[in-house]
């Protein structure tokens, strides 16, 4: 059997970007070093750091870098700041007000700079006015309003443009952003660790750590890149998590939505034992919380509604297929009215039995895999749905990386990979471009 189309990074690089960038500094040298060959792969693995830092905060738009250099010398930098706000070439234009040092210079971008009117003008156009001697873009953009049309307004401008430097890292970092598109629905990422034989925790229901700081700090910095966290009950019971990013590297721009897969109400039955814990975790106010409740628990939980707090809040599952009715959720008019649109990407940390029947449906996209060098030697508490197996029997490796004393090993499906994989390729494939 062929396999399809894999998608693959250079050492030092994930689906959260530059390793070493994720973690906080005592704790960086625990991430391989990046080996950029030669000035272009720098300069662009420098504006891929300087987009990691608006990390969370553009979302729903991608998080872009921009840094322009002249004779070996940064002369300005931005990344994309909130949406409706200036786009990352711009921030960085805008930085420097006399804007003659930018000619002879060359700008380093991470997605190509948009043609198109929205809240903002056309950053190609500004670039084009500048007299750059060149454009380096990492990846083409596929959004059908740009998808050439901005590389082609920079070429016609006399901006000799590049594409494809570090193309398959930048695809990797703009992830959320390219599948949303491509998806059509919110996209799945599974996060869990585990020991190397296979247990997501230890039989004695121990709540000890499986993972070092390294581990914990990533997944930190990895829930800033998703619109929301979702757990399952056992795992609310089990954990008292506060899914929040406490200990991410650099700036917090968000905390995501918290959602409680609760479809028998198990998790909302225990708030009045634990409501005083809660506030200081699940509850906080750090960021909303969603219980998703079965048709039944929903009833049953009315009395529970009053003793929420006001950044906490329960939505009713619609009855069908839970897989069906968990997404038909997520883009609904009670999910909008929380966060203010629909759900464009959900990051899992649920327990086995969520993850697979998630696994089972065909519904994760991508897996940030986190294996432990320990034995857990226990029975219980592996993903082991009938269908989990063969759901991710063809998934494609993306990168694997030591964090610490633990490996990350991060996958993609089939589907995800041959499709971040084109994008790559058509990078790739534009020069000389002409846009018809």
């Amino acid at each position: 059997m062929t396999l399809p189309a894999a998608l693959s990074l250079r050492p030092g690089f994930g689906f959260g970007g530059v390793l070493r960038d994720t973690l906080p500094e005592p704790l960086r040298d625990a991430a391989p070093p990046t080996q950029p060959a030669g000035d272009d792969e720098a300069w662009m693995l420098e504006t891929l750091r300087t987009a990691m830092a608006h990390n969370g905060l553009s979302d729903p738009n991608p998080v872009v870098g921009c840094v322009i250099v002249r004779d070996g010398q940064v002369v300005s930098r931005g990344a994309t700041e909130r949406i409706g706000e200036r786009h990352a070439e711009r921030v960085a234009v805008e930085a420097m007000p006399d804007r003659s040092v930018f000619r002879g210079a060359t700008a380093y971008v991470t997605l190509e700079p948009c043609s198109h009117h929205g809240r903002q003008p056309p950053c190609a156009d500004l670039l084009a006015s500048l007299g750059l001697a060149r454009c380096v873009v990492a990846l083409r953009d596929p959004f059908p309003l740009v998808d050439g049309a901005g590389l082609a307004r920079l070429q016609a401008a006399g901006v000799a443009v590049s594409v494809g430097t570090l193309a398959a890292e930048a695809a990797a970092w703009h992830a959320p952003f390219l599948l949303r598109q491509r998806l059509g629905r919110p996209l799945v990422a599974a996060k869990w660790a585990q020991t190397l034989d296979g247990q997501l925790a230890y039989d004695d229901g121990a709540q000890r750590w499986l993972t070092g700081k390294a581990a914990r700090a990533h997944t930190h910095w990895l829930r800033q890149k998703y619109d929301a966290i979702l757990i399952g009950a056992g795992t609310v019971l089990a954990d008292d998590p506060a899914l929040t990013v406490r200990d991410a590297a650099g700036d917090r721009h968000r905390h995501p939505l918290r959602l409680v897969y609760d479809p028998n109400g198990r998790a909302l039955a225990a708030l009045p034992q634990r409501l005083e814990r809660w506030k200081a975790g699940l509850l906080s106010a750090d960021a909303p919380t969603v219980f998703l409740l079965g048709t039944q628990a929903a009833r049953r939980a009315t009395a529970l509604e009053a003793l929420l707090p006001p950044s906490a809040t329960m939505i009713a599952l619609p009855d069908g297929p839970p897989v069906e009715a968990l997404f038909d959720t997520l883009a609904g008019p009670a999910m909008v009215a929380r966060l203010g649109r629909p759900v464009g990407s959900v990051m899992v940390e649920g327990g086995p039995r969520l993850l697979g029947l998630l696994l089972e449906a065909g519904r994760v996209d991508l897996a940030h895999v986190f294996i432990a060098p320990a034995i857990g030697g226990g029975e219980r508490n592996r993903i082991a749905f009938p269908g989990s197996a063969a759901a991710t029997r063809d998934w494609r490796p993306v990168a694997t990386a030591a964090l610490g004393p633990d490996l990350l090993a991060e996958y993609a499906s089939p589907a995800v990979a041959a499709h971040l994989a084109r994008l790559v390729d058509a990078g790739a494939s534009v020069s000389p471009l002409r846009h018809g």
